[in-house]
């Protein structure tokens, strides 16, 4: 090849590669020029609380989860979502087992991630007869149920594997072949599987009364699948029905999902407004988020567990974020008591102990959920707009410690001003609100989003704050401050 072949090669490549990073960005910025889809009121005013049977319950089963539906309609939950509780594959080759499910010492084959039957209740926590009991207690007080779908692999011994071999891949030799995590990945190229599956999703609404369904590493299976899957929950609950991503792509609220999961970022001022300003700007009009800052996996893995390692009153400013900003709060079993018991495994039985309610600090965080939960309830700034029309970040004189935002929605505008450190600060909150960044091939968004109005001096939510006039506070380590913006 001659040097003037070469160069003209290179330049080709480089033109290539510009305009693939072009594109990318393209992408994230015209995503954001749609709007995600609706989806309905009770999961967008809700409360979501997942119950890990094997830890929410000395007895670890669905009667006794469902004993405890009405503790959960008092503290203000009003969506129980359940990890899966379907027939778990029992096979000992450890060849097959994840890493952690080894690591974790239980020597239990059973994990809940690892499904053999897509149909029926593992006899562990009880019978198909209690999982419709559990639902319907949940929909006598007036509560909904996600289930989980774990969709992206399934049990090395699921009989539906012998009566479709062509659901998974296979070695020469006539075994399964091992995919993520060590179990066999389902093949989402063929039809017949896809039909199943969403089958499957059918035969849970029908047969238990699912409201909605929480899709384990959803962004690991296509998306198209999910639209298809949302389309027949669409058409057999007339759109009452939701779908929920563990995990995020930029699109997939269009139609796939109605929301993705949101893991809190940390305890950095600058970065928890930072990572959301960023990833708002990547998504459709309105994307929805579950906020949480543990799940069964967290509790599972992560040492020392948030509740040690970051402190009460850390959480509970964690949990403030939760509650009042964009998205639907999820609360793992026992946050709300400040459990933080570092047996916790989702391998096996580790019962959180209950006597935490009648002590501290259990009481005091039980308290501070359900007030969280009752405001939530009561203003529907935290819950009737999402994106940039209802959440504003404010710039503060202490953007290295402390975050302001509000919520606008409902006839109501509601601040809230968080210090994210364990040392005393104080500050000023500017009401003009910082114009968003725009592809340069964008028409700029000339909305006046400026706060008008107020800070009424009677908060509605206080911790280690003092409101100082104007818009000034006084805010001790960890200090909360909320109140309405009044004109």
């Amino acid at each position: 090849m001659t040097k003037s072949a070469n160069v003209s090669c290179a330049s080709v490549l480089a033109a290539v590669a510009i305009a693939l990073a072009a594109t990318h960005c393209a992408f994230g910025a015209n995503a954001h020029m749609q709007d995600a889809r609706k989806s309905p009121e009770w999961f967008t005013r809700g409360v979501m609380y997942q119950i890990q049977p094997r830890s929410f319950t000395p007895e670890g089963t669905l009667k006794a989860a469902e004993k405890k539906l009405s503790y959960l309609k008092d503290l203000g939950v009003t969506i129980a979502y359940i990890v899966p509780v379907m027939k778990m594959d029992d096979d000992t080759d450890r060849r097959f087992w994840s890493p952690r499910q080894i690591k974790s010492g239980f020597n239990n084959p059973k994990n809940q991630y690892r499904i053999s039957d897509y149909f029926h209740v593992d006899p562990e926590y009880g019978t198909d007869g209690d999982l419709r009991d559990f639902c319907d207690e949940a929909h006598r007080l007036g509560m909904k149920v996600v289930f989980d779908l774990v969709y992206l692999h399934c049990g090395p011994t699921a009989p539906f594997l012998k009566e479709h071999p062509e659901f998974t891949w296979w070695n020469e030799d006539g075994s399964v072949r091992p995919g993520p995590w060590t179990f066999p990945k389902l093949n989402f190229a063929e039809p017949k599987l896809r039909e199943y599956l969403v089958g499957n999703m059918e035969y849970l609404v029908r047969e238990f009364g699912a409201d909605g369904f929480r899709c384990d590493v959803g962004d690991g299976i296509p998306l198209d699948f999910w639209c298809d899957a949302h389309d027949m929950l669409d058409k057999l609950t007339g759109g009452s029905g939701v779908v929920l991503c563990e995990g995020f792509t930029v699109c997939d609220q269009y139609k796939g999902f109605d929301a993705d999961y949101g893991w809190f970022p940390g305890l950095d001022a600058q970065y928890i407004r930072s990572s959301w300003a960023d990833r708002e700007s990547k998504c459709p009009v309105g994307s929805r988020f579950v906020n949480h800052y543990e799940n069964h996996d967290l509790a599972t893995d992560l040492r020392p567990r948030r509740e040690n390692a970051w402190g009460h009153d850390a959480i509970d400013q964690v949990l403030v974020w939760m509650f009042t900003i964009d998205g639907v709060p999820m609360l793992f079993c026992g946050n709300e008591m400040a459990d933080a018991d570092e047996r916790h495994s989702m391998f096996g039985r580790t019962p959180m102990d209950w006597s935490q309610l009648g002590r501290e600090p259990g009481k005091s965080r039980h308290a501070f959920v359900k007030r969280l939960a009752e405001l939530r309830r009561a203003h529907r700034a935290f819950t009737e707009v999402n994106g940039a029309e209802g959440l504003s970040w404010l710039d503060t004189t202490a953007k290295e410690s402390v975050t302001a935002f509000v919520r606008r929605g409902g006839g109501e505008t509601i601040l809230v001003v968080q210090n994210w450190t364990g040392k005393p600060a104080s500050c000023e909150v500017s009401f003009k609100v910082p114009p968003p960044k725009l592809a340069s091939y964008l028409a700029a968004d000339k909305t006046d989003r400026d706060v008008k109005g107020a800070i009424s001096p009677s908060p509605l939510l206080s911790k280690c704050a003092k409101f100082a006039g104007g818009r000034s506070f006084e805010l001790g380590p960890w200090g909360i401050w909320m109140s309405e913006v009044v004109k």
